[in-house]
């Protein structure tokens, strides 16, 4: 075997901004509560008092929570039109199809090398 097949090729600068992104999104959801929460909006709609009574959390963590998937961009946010005090949350399908892409791209073993490492 050649030097060459033993190095490595770079990360493109492309390819370590997207697993940067992916660890984000990741971190987003590594939280149990978090996980519950997305695994509830990805069934329907739910204003904070909803997701509140079914996973028993106080408001100010139930908000916490959805504040974090927010800035992650995981989940978004609905105003009522009558009354604006009321939010409703839902999943961001753009999102959530690309979290589900990247993380199937980076964990993808069609092109996994079964020659054992061995170090020299």
């Amino acid at each position: 075997m050649s030097q060459a097949t033993l190095v490595r090729p770079e990360r493109t600068a492309e390819a370590r901004s997207s697993i940067s992104e992916l660890a984000g999104l990741l971190k987003a959801l590594g939280d149990p509560t978090r996980l519950a929460i997305a695994a509830r909006l990805a069934r329907r709609e739910h204003c904070v008092c909803d997701l509140m009574a079914i996973l028993r959390l106080p408001q100010s963590t139930c908000s916490h929570h959805l504040g974090v998937l927010r800035r992650a961009g995981l989940v978004r946010d609905r105003r009522d039109p009558r009354d604006a005090r009321w939010a409703y949350y839902s999943l961001v399908p753009a999102a959530v199809a690309a979290l589900r892409r990247d993380l199937g791209d980076a964990l993808d073993l069609s092109a996994f090398d079964p020659t054992p490492a061995h170090c020299e």
